[in-house]
């Protein structure tokens, strides 16, 4: 899977963690939102998107900017990242 990264999303309104292979070629922007819809599916409507969510990369605490691509963001193979 070279066109892709594990990345494990803590998500910290519903204290769930989920694991994702996100695609390389992806703007982080377009990644977020599907994992958003991902999230809420699997939380049974527990988590909501009020518009405002962001990815941050959970050891730094950086901001992951939307309008790049995943391979050009500070995210890589086995990120942990927080979307909150």
């Amino acid at each position: 899977m070279q066109n892709k990264f594990y990345v494990i999303v803590s998500v910290p309104f519903i204290e769930r963690d989920f694991d994702f292979y996100i695609p390389i070629n992806k703007k982080v922007g377009t990644i977020k939102n599907l994992i958003i819809k991902m999230v809420i599916e699997e939380s049974e409507n527990a988590f909501f998107d009020d518009g405002c969510k962001s990815l941050y990369d959970k050891k730094s605490g950086e901001r992951i900017l939307e309008d790049i691509f995943v391979k050009d963001s500070i995210i890589q193979n086995g990120s942990k990242l927080l979307l909150y």
